[in-house]
């Protein structure tokens, strides 16, 4: 290994997981608490991330959005894993609301809270740009087939209806703002010059930078407050019946959906950019998401399957995650 390129990695992870300990510590001292999670949790799902995105997707040039290594392969990458993983819940007998978690803890990772600052640590706002066309496009197919897999397996007691499932995906702030950003992206599209910077009125750039500065001012607070709120939420609950259930879905989580998604990319999208690659990858590698177990708690599927499932990733992931950076940025 390259002293340089370990240091480097250490410098977009650290931070990460340093920001995640504090939360976690900050919980065990009652500092936060769930009221505190909640309202931070609000805040930044509402309003700091899509100003962030906005903000960032915005100025991006328009071609640069529908990348098959960001959009297609992920997505791609989440039926093989389903497929495997629904194989091996049908060989070992899994049925209902475990079933259920087994399969959808294989690809269902917090892209959000956790993939945006790696991502921006890494390759900065082009990284964050195509990390918010990943979480705008990819992310809402994981929600909807995490639901189909809870209907399918017959699991959950709250709402089962699809037009609500359908909402809940698609119908949210992270989506609503990367596709407003994109619209915004391709508004601009028409005011470019020939040499391709904007051509505008010298009291609409100044306006325009002065909303830029306040919208990522407002969302440059979201991404240090979520993984205060993820770390403080962290809780354990046991469940030593499910060791081998459990190995698997963690084990898939880190490493192998994203080497599937890593593979895929350099199989079909050979010229993709080393951003592309990164975010892919980055954004496939992180571990179980929150919104999974706050789901899982309203449907009432598996709840300590899932909670030890997303410790337990949160957790390796510091190992697997600078792994994973160390791969994909030497391209």
């Amino acid at each position: 290994m390259e002293i340089t390129r370990v240091m480097d990695v250490l410098v977009i992870c650290v931070p990460v997981f340093a920001v995640l300990g504090l939360g976690k510590l900050l919980g065990i001292k009652g500092r936060i608490n769930e009221e505190h999670c909640r309202f931070i949790n609000w805040l930044v799902y509402t309003f700091s991330l899509p100003a962030l995105i906005i903000n960032e997707v915005s100025r991006q040039r328009f071609d640069s959005f529908m990348d098959p290594a960001v959009v297609l392969m992920p997505i791609l990458g989440l039926l093989i894993i389903t497929a495997v993983t629904m194989l091996i819940a049908r060989i070992n007998g899994y049925k209902g609301g475990f079933a259920a978690a087994f399969v959808f803890g294989t690809f269902w990772g917090n892209a959000t809270y956790v993939g945006f600052p790696l991502c921006q640590n890494a390759f900065g706002s082009e990284g964050l740009a195509k990390a918010a066309i990943y979480n705008g496009f990819v992310v809402p197919f994981f929600i909807l087939t995490g639901y189909a897999l809870i209907g399918f397996y017959g699991a959950g007691t709250g709402e089962t209806r699809f037009i609500s499932r359908v909402k809940t995906a698609v119908l949210n702030p992270i989506l609503l703002s990367a596709v407003f950003g994109i619209g915004v992206a391709l508004a601009g599209e028409q005011l470019r010059g020939a040499d391709g910077e904007l051509a505008l009125p010298l009291v609409a750039e100044s306006s325009l930078s002065l909303i830029s500065s306040f919208m990522k001012m407002i969302g440059s607070m979201g991404l240090p407050l979520a993984l205060l709120s993820i770390g403080a939420s962290l809780k354990w609950e046991q469940t030593r019946a499910h060791l081998g259930a459990l190995a698997w879905t963690v084990g898939a989580k880190l490493l192998i959906f994203p080497l599937i998604v890593f593979t895929l990319v350099r199989m079909f999208c050979p010229d993709s950019s080393a951003e592309a690659l990164g975010v892919s990858v980055i954004l496939s590698s992180v571990p179980s998401a929150v919104a999974m177990y706050v789901i899982s708690c309203a449907v009432g599927v598996e709840r300590g399957f899932v909670s030890s499932m997303l410790v337990i990733s949160t957790a390796l992931s510091v190992i697997t995650i600078p792994l994973w950076v160390y791969a994909v940025t030497g391209y």
